[in-house]
């Protein structure tokens, strides 16, 4: 019966929350639970703890019950995860190896806000994750007035599922609209005969979603710096991955 169990388990469609800021927590499980409950999947609770310190491990162990209890409430599985690690990817990739998520969903704060390891949108996280892993991968920064929109950084690969960007658009519109980053990233040894071809289906992959108001910008342009995600989205060229558009939509 035990083993039947894991296996169906396995099979569920998995968002893996990666949890940081308490204050981040309600919002992102908020956006996991759509997903989840539309699949019929599970929530996989993650938060990396990056010092063998005491109060640390007590704060990682309170946040991941924190969103432990809010999938209760909502009536949907939730599995905590407190995953020791050098660094916030690493541990992301750790449980990454052994859960298959299906969505990976993390949240931005400010670097203003002190002793939050995901307080810096992680290029390094992205590169890993959207050039060698065939999830997706959604970032999301939480507005500070709560009259703004959310703000959405959503890597396009060729592995990509493109239902996940469809249901990111509706699900932003639940929370009265959203801005959407959509990056195009193609592995960084995509041979040059292919390259063009390539570029042109994750353009098409963004233009299926049918968004009004998109608009491309110049990864190296100063418009595109001045956006938010956008000093991220030039960074995402790391030794996996290479970032090739860049296109901002506003729902």
């Amino acid at each position: 019966m035990g083993t039947a169990v894991e296996e169906f388990k396995q099979r569920q469609y998995r968002v893996l929350v990666g949890l940081g800021h308490p204050d981040n927590v309600e919002g992102l499980m908020s956006i996991a639970s759509v997903f989840a409950r539309r699949q019929q999947g599970r929530i996989i609770a993650l938060s990396v703890l990056l010092t063998a310190d005491e109060q640390a491990r007590a704060n990682a162990e309170a946040v991941v019950a924190q969103a432990e209890d809010f999938g209760a409430e909502l009536g949907i599985a939730v599995d905590p995860v407190v995953e020791p690690a050098a660094d916030v990817p690493t541990g992301i990739m750790q449980v990454l190896a052994h859960t298959s998520a299906d969505l990976v969903l993390l949240g931005f704060s400010p670097p203003a806000i002190e002793d939050a390891p995901y307080s810096e949108v992680p290029a390094r996280i992205t590169e890993a994750l959207a050039g060698l892993v065939g999830c997706s991968l959604a970032i999301v920064a939480f507005p500070d007035d709560p009259d703004d929109h959310l703000r959405l950084l959503v890597p396009i690969t060729p592995l990509s599922d493109p239902a996940v960007g469809r249901d990111l658009a509706r699900i932003a519109a639940l929370f009265g609209g959203a801005a959407i980053t959509f990056l195009g990233m193609l592995p960084a040894d995509t041979p040059e005969d292919e390259f063009a071809q390539s570029v042109a289906l994750l353009r098409e992959g963004v233009d299926s979603l049918n968004l009004d108001e998109t608009k491309e910008f110049d990864l190296d342009g100063t418009p595109a710096a001045q956006c938010v995600f956008g000093a991220e989205a030039r960074q995402m060229g790391g030794d996996n991955a290479r970032a090739v558009f860049m296109i901002h939509a506003h729902m």
